[in-house]
Order: structure tokens, then C-alpha cells, then sequence
């Protein structure tokens, strides 16, 4: 996750944007893509199991789906501060991942991951 992040902050840096505000949401789209997965997937193990799992009902599914995401958010702002950032900077600086790895392929991840989720439920309902 540091190389993600370290690759979008120095996206977003040249662009203009705020860095690190910018980074971090992004990094919760893709945790928040991973969570509805899960979520789904939970789901459907339970319906195929006859289980009853009280947090994908109600309110609760909804609390189960954003806190997370807060926490996460939280988590990216208070880790990821100006040493930490010049840390990644100097450790990834020159990595040979930067030649192999391209910007949009990492523009790419929530695609793959939507993907990816679809196989999985396609998978569970068969």
C-alpha cells in the first residue's frame, strides 16, 4: 500500500492537486470497493448457508459498509504525514516498479477490482 501510495502522491503532486488528501480517498475507493465485495460475498454465503448474520440487515449493513471507510480515511491522515511521506520518497525514488509499472495501470486497480468482484459473485451463485 505504500508504493500505491507513494505512486498517487507524486501523480496527484505534479497535477496540482492536494496530495495527500487526494491519495487517501482514493486508497478508501478501493478499500471501499473491497468492502462492498466482501460484503456481497458474506451475504451470499449466508443465503446459500440459511445463516443469519444480524450486521447485513437494517441500519447496521450500512454502519458495516462506512466505518471502515472512516477509519481508513483516518488511518491514511494521521500515518501518512511529511516524514513519513519523504520516507517513501527516498525508499521508492529510482525503484525499478516505476519503469514496469505504469500510472494508469494503477488508475486501473478499482477496474480490476470490480472485475474481480464480479468473478467472485458469479462464482458463488453457481
Amino acid at each position: 500500500m505504500d508504493y500505491i501510495f507513494y505512486r498517487l502522491y507524486i501523480m496527484y503532486k505534479k497535477h496540482g492537486d492536494p496530495p495527500i488528501l487526494s491519495t487517501c480517498i482514493f486508497l478508501s475507493y478501493i478499500v471501499g470497493i473491497a468492502i462492498v465485495i466482501l460484503f456481497f460475498c458474506i451475504q451470499k454465503w449466508a443465503d446459500i448457508h440459511n445463516v443469519y448474520i444480524y450486521f447485513l440487515n437494517g441500519i447496521s449493513s450500512l454502519i458495516f459498509l462506512i466505518a471502515p471507510l472512516f477509519i481508513f480515511v483516518t488511518f491514511c491522515v494521521m500515518v501518512y504525514r511529511k516524514k513519513k511521506i519523504e520516507g517513501l520518497m527516498k525508499k521508492y525514488q529510482g525503484c525499478v516498479r516505476n519503469k514496469l509499472i505504469a500510472n494508469w495501470m494503477i488508475w486501473c486497480i478499482p477496474i480490476y477490482e470490480m472485475i474481480l468482484g464480479v468473478l467472485i459473485y458469479h462464482f458463488l451463485i453457481n
